[in-house]
């Protein structure tokens, strides 16, 4: 359902919507044209071989792909950034080039920059900062970090909406998921695994990332999670300022270190082991017990401080689960951590349910395979384990929730992180004694104390609740009002079955009629003064015959083929 209006939605400039029919065309010419010009396509011509004969065609490919992707900008941005840690699908040529978009995108003009912050900020930018650098330390594909000093001498980095960015990612955004629905309507597979879904999920991500008010409040619950955790200095978070930001700037503290890009640049012999773990261990926090997580650990929004511990950067992506699919993936912790794949495929059925009862036991056994095949000791987890995670729900037609299909999102884009900078780190084996430790950590006196109380305020409001019901069962059983209400066919299953059934019993009868009909008109001796002769009739009669009975025998086809 979608968010009502806010009054503070009111006081701010009108978002940009996805532009005219018109304008989405020319978009697409335009992408059509990019790629053209970098020699892209047809797609045939490019090689993701790993013949080293080839290596500087490659190379060469590579940075044509980066450059067209700098040039359509925005989301396009995003998923070469993406691609850049997969290392496990692109050949090294090809993740190294893409690399660059981690690193640095062509900056906006200084003078748009200035007159966006003047125009946010409410005056001008010397009377704000001491100081303002206005050569970007970092341009990304939705907006660029600049370096300043607050009045009182406090270094802050300035990140700024690169300016027309907000219409552009709207229009990207409607042609993208213009391209989905048609891939949905087509495919069988996409629309089985939820594409569609997926796919408007990260739309709505991708949109929210252009408003730095969301980003605000997600670093502001980031770092109150990290500070109720048991090792709240073990990840940094950069202070906030919410008195100079807005929805195109937000301004925080400017946090001194190396990205993992830059390292991964640099090739220098740096043990990212423990930056990673402690990464991970808080990534593991955050989706498990938080509900609220960093869903874009790329290594461009990875720091390592001089200390060594590691920071985070760039919160316009932040993933939340709901209390009741968060129970559901801590079972699935749970019994991961204790080789249980009865108990995993218990919580994989309550967020997805198999449509036909009869499917479960195989499920079942599909289920434990996959977890002893692609989760079992020594296996690495990669693009093969998704493709095989998602052929087992495909196979009978689970839709899992858009949540958790994102939350495996954040998980495969941080394993891309860990593959292109740490290739010993065992992810799945890290995860194994990280979620122990969480586990344990959720056990501290002061955890036990507050959820405790938390449910004992639950048990006392329910209790405050229950005379009062009684009273209410009892009164109704004294008059004679009390009544039991059951609702037949309430599962749409159910009343698709029972329809079908009607349907298809309905035509056989008809048709059966009609056949009777035609072959007693046929059998009558003809009438010269009948405006309609008997054979015609019959012959008539006859054709709606197999019409009814044809219909019905392919509506029963297709019902068994659904099951």
């Amino acid at each position: 359902m979608p968010n009502p209006p806010r009054l503070s939605d009111l006081s701010g400039s009108q978002e940009a919507d996805a532009g005219t029919l018109r304008s989405r065309g020319r978009r697409f010419t335009e992408l059509l044209s990019i790629a053209r010009r970098h020699r892209l396509v047809p797609f045939r011509r490019l090689d993701f071989s790993h013949d080293p004969a080839t290596s500087d065609l490659r190379r060469s490919q590579a940075e044509h792909l980066r450059r067209a992707l700098e040039e359509a900008g925005g989301g396009f941005v995003k998923m070469g950034q993406l691609l850049s840690t997969r290392d496990d699908l692109l050949p090294e040529e090809w993740t190294e080039g893409l690399a660059h978009l981690q690193r640095n995108v062509t900056a906006a003009p200084a003078d748009q920059v200035l007159a966006l912050l003047e125009q946010e900020l409410g005056a001008p930018v010397d009377q704000v900062f001491a100081s303002f650098d206005p050569v970007p330390v970092a341009a990304a594909s939705i907006a660029q970090v600049h370096r300043a000093r607050l009045p009182d001498g406090t270094a802050v980095a300035v990140k700024v909406q690169r300016p027309g960015i907000d219409a552009a990612v709207r229009r990207d955004v409607d042609i993208a998921l213009r391209v989905v629905r048609f891939m949905a309507r087509w495919s069988t597979e996409a629309r089985q695994v939820g594409v569609q879904d997926v796919a408007a999920q990260y739309a709505d991500d991708l949109v929210r990332q252009v408003d730095f008010v969301s980003e605000l409040r997600n670093l502001t619950a980031l770092r109150a999670a990290q500070a109720r955790s048991a090792r709240p200095d073990e990840v940094r978070f950069p202070d906030p300022y919410p008195d100079l930001s807005g929805r195109r700037v937000l301004v925080m503290e400017f946090l001194e270190g190396d990205t993992l890009s830059a390292i991964r640049a640099e090739r220098a012999d740096r043990d990212l082991d423990g930056p990673m773990r402690a990464i991970l261990r808080a990534f593991l926090r955050q989706v498990v017990f938080d509900g609220l997580y960093h869903a874009d650990l790329h290594p461009g929004n990875v720091l390592v401080l001089p200390d060594g511990r590691p920071a985070l950067i760039d919160f316009g992506s932040v993933g939340r689960l709901d209390p009741t699919l968060r129970d559901t993936v801590q079972d699935l912790l749970v019994a991961y951590l204790q080789d249980d794949t009865s108990r995993i495929a218990d919580a994989v059925l309550r967020m997805a349910p198999v449509r036909d009862a009869h499917d479960e036991p195989d499920f079942r056994r599909d289920i434990a395979r996959f977890v002893a095949d692609e989760l079992g000791p020594g296996a690495r987890i990669g693009v093969e384990t998704v493709d095989d995670a998602v052929e087992v729900f495909g196979r009978y037609r689970l839709k899992a929730p858009p949540d958790f299909v994102a939350a495996a999102r954040a998980l495969a884009i941080f394993e891309g992180t860990l593959r292109t900078l740490a290739p010993s780190f065992d992810l799945l084996e890290e995860s194994r004694g990280l979620a122990r430790e969480q586990i344990t950590d959720q056990l501290r006196p002061g955890k036990l104390r507050d959820l405790a109380a938390k449910e004992l305020i639950g048990v006392v409001s329910a209790a405050r609740r229950l005379p009062r019901r009684v009273d209410r069962i009892g009164e109704a059983i004294e008059t004679g009002k009390f009544t039991v209400n059951i609702r037949l066919f309430a599962d749409r299953r159910d009343r698709e079955l029972v329809s079908g059934m009607i349907r298809r019993i309905l035509l056989v009868l008809l048709g059966a009629g009609a056949g009777i009909l035609a072959i007693v008109y046929l059998a009558l001796p003809a009438r010269p003064d009948a405006a309609i002769s008997t054979a015609v009739a019959g012959a008539l009669l006859g054709g709606a015959a197999v019409v009814l009975l044809g219909w019905a025998a392919i509506d029963s086809w297709r019902a068994r083929r659904r099951r």
